[in-house]
């Protein structure tokens, strides 16, 4: 069901404060504790999170120990008494977060999550995501994409009450970080997102497309029209190397494989499809002949295997070894964290940069 615009601004506006809101995220950051050691900023009240019931007040900058066995409510959380949410930062077995917590209880167990403001939880994830000495309008592409990615993906963790986690499977999340340039990027484009036909869009991105971005379908086996391959326009000279003895890459694929024999792989063109190679080049699959029997393995597959920055490589059988020669880092879906750098530095604006990366999308501002 397409998610417009307006439902989208209704479904969030939650505990919503005049010129200061918002969208508020969960995000998962323990699992599995028996206890947790909390400090707040500011004082707080503790309540039932399913009857909204008070159930103590907390005060400031003292530590405290929570234990699950001394809890008897499915869930707790804490909360600001007198500020607002954005303004409290909440320190977690010492390592501080913008806004509140909430605690579930999972049989005798905590799962502790960040209660934050979107805008905040973004000064914990962009700084991670990119590098801060990015230019301006990098980190604010960066800062939008990341923006739209957690609203889009809000509730990914559902089953475990939660909207996102805080590694790479969503988005790279730190706490508390205070830095002038990306704090820049995220107030400049504040409440500003990406859409597609008015809907807010999956914004996947990556470190280094290596001169072509990947089509999503490619990836992930489900198409997405502004999710296709984009040549880079500038050109693309770094590459990485990746060796292996031929004994050691055949044990990877255990004893029915024997020894490899030969490799059968289309040369690389950066940017064109073959038979065996995706439309941005990368590897779709290689044919591995080897003394005992034949594999057709997915480049994706390779990749996990040997560790390899990206799919978009050559391999040869070379001297006694395996050479994987290749361009890129990551997946290749989306916006290239590395070309959005240089389009950057040649005075791209961050909407120009984003609208290359993602087909046909426009920037809107959701508040």
């Amino acid at each position: 069901m397409k998610k417009f615009l307006i439902l989208i601004i209704l479904m969030l506006m939650s505990r919503a404060e005049a010129g200061s809101w918002s969208p508020e995220l969960k995000i998962g950051i323990l699992n599995g504790v028996e206890q947790v050691t909390l400090k707040v900023s500011a004082p707080c009240i503790m309540i039932d999170a399913n009857s909204g019931e008070t159930l103590t007040k907390i005060p400031a900058d003292k530590k405290f120990i929570i234990r699950s066995s001394k809890i008897n409510f499915k869930a707790i959380e804490i909360m600001p008494e007198e500020i607002l949410l954005k303004d409290l930062v909440t320190t977690i077995e010492d390592k501080e977060y913008f806004g509140g917590v909430r605690l579930n209880k999972v049989g005798e167990k905590f799962t502790v999550i960040n209660v934050v403001p979107i805008e905040e939880y973004l000064r914990g994830v962009v700084p991670e995501e990119m590098s801060p000495s990015y230019p301006l309008e990098a980190l604010k592409a960066q800062a939008i994409a990341a923006r739209s990615f957690a609203l889009k993906n809000r509730g990914r963790h559902y089953t475990e009450d939660y909207d996102l986690c805080a590694t790479t499977h969503c988005q790279v999340y730190a706490g508390v970080k205070s830095l002038a340039t990306t704090d820049k990027a995220i107030a400049e484009t504040r409440g500003e997102i990406l859409t597609y036909k008015n809907t807010l869009i999956n914004t996947n991105f990556h470190a280094d497309s290596g001169g072509a971005t990947e089509n999503v379908i490619d990836v992930w086996g489900t198409g997405t029209p502004y999710l296709r391959t984009v040549k880079e326009k500038f050109k693309v000279e770094e590459t990485w190397t990746a060796k292996f003895t031929a004994a050691d890459f055949s044990s990877r694929f255990g004893e029915s494989f024997g020894e490899v024999q030969s490799i059968k792989l289309s040369k690389l063109k950066v940017g064109k499809s073959s038979s065996d190679r995706t439309s941005s080049g990368r590897v779709k699959t290689a044919q591995i002949v080897g003394s005992k029997r034949t594999l057709n393995i997915k480049g994706l597959d390779l990749r996990r295997k040997f560790s390899l920055p990206s799919t978009l490589f050559d391999m040869e059988l070379k001297n006694g070894e395996i050479i994987f020669t290749g361009f890129g880092s990551g997946h290749g879906v989306g916006m290239s964290q590395r070309g959005a750098k240089i389009y950057a530095n040649d005075g791209w604006s961050c909407e120009k940069i984003l609208t290359h990366y993602y087909h046909g999308t426009k920037v809107n501002k959701l508040y």
